[in-house]
């Protein structure tokens, strides 16, 4: 496992984008924004597929998880935050990063549906591919990178890629998680909108995509996002973020539904309205 600290903003400075990157963590930690780039590669032979696949050699399967983790957080307590990236990259959270992610890794490679053993490629092969799951028959990925930070808040996104080996095409889904970096807590729909306002919320999602139709293709929304999964731009909208197949089909990809927030001011909670549209 590869571990480097990341400087991704000081409070004193308020800087927008990630920083330059560093061995050590800053001594005025209650002033910057931080986090460990881990990255773990393994890969495996799936048995059996040869003689399935009519190939010369089992089908090989690379797994890789690449993410930032949070080590300081303007003085906050990094856990929710953390456990909040765990839970979207690996649905689990905790404390043992090297045993999460190496059983995630294994698991998704027995998803396949055959056992599995530990497989090396060859160097030549490597020389060729250097991209390392561009090597191998299928894939799983998982990427957890910040989507933008600002004075204010940050936006956490975490894809999960897989691709089963032989199959027309693979999968994807983007989870978002935005973090307050004042109250130093996860925002989540229900903080920012009242009771009445998540009812509402669906029909005017579903008004907006409407009028996107000419760009984003036909829609089919009833509900906001799966595990309410939207984040705060730099505009100020929100935006309803929908995964492959959930609203319309493959072709269209992740469907992304943005709304001004002044815009649901009447159906936002007041905490809402000050986390959106307040000064702080």
């Amino acid at each position: 496992m590869k571990t480097s600290t990341i400087i991704a903003a000081t409070a004193a400075t308020a800087i927008l984008a990630l920083g330059a990157c560093s061995k050590s963590t800053p001594d005025n930690v209650s002033d910057s924004i931080s986090f460990d780039k881990t990255e773990v590669q393994k890969s495996y032979r799936l048995i059996g597929t040869a003689e399935d696949f009519d190939t010369e050699n089992d089908l090989s399967f690379g797994c890789q998880a690449d993410l930032l983790i949070p080590t300081s957080l303007l003085g906050h307590d990094t856990k929710a935050l953390r456990d909040s990236i765990f839970s979207a990259a690996f649905d689990t959270c905790g404390n043992a990063t090297t045993e999460i992610i190496a059983a995630s890794l294994r698991k998704a490679a027995t998803e396949s549906g055959y056992a599995i053993a530990d497989t090396i490629m060859p160097d030549t092969l490597i020389k060729q591919e250097p991209s390392f799951l561009s090597r191998y028959d299928g894939f799983s990925s998982t990427e957890g990178y910040l989507e933008s930070v600002t004075p204010k808040y940050l936006v956490y996104a975490v894809t999960n890629s897989i691709y089963m080996p032989r199959a027309a095409h693979g999968m994807y889904t983007t989870r978002y998680i935005n973090y307050d970096l004042v109250s130093g807590r996860v925002i989540t729909l229900r903080e920012l909108f009242t009771a009445q306002g998540l009812t509402e919320l669906p029909a005017l999602i579903k008004d907006k995509a409407a009028q996107m139709e000419s760009a984003i293709g036909k829609t089919e929304i009833t509900e906001f996002p799966a595990n309410g999964n939207f984040y705060v731009n730099n505009s100020g909208e929100i935006v309803f973020a929908y995964q492959p197949y959930e609203v319309a089909s493959y072709a269209q990809g992740e469907v992304q539904i943005p709304i001004q927030a002044y815009m649901l001011s009447e159906i936002l909670s007041p905490f809402g309205n000050d986390f959106l549209l307040g000064s702080h």
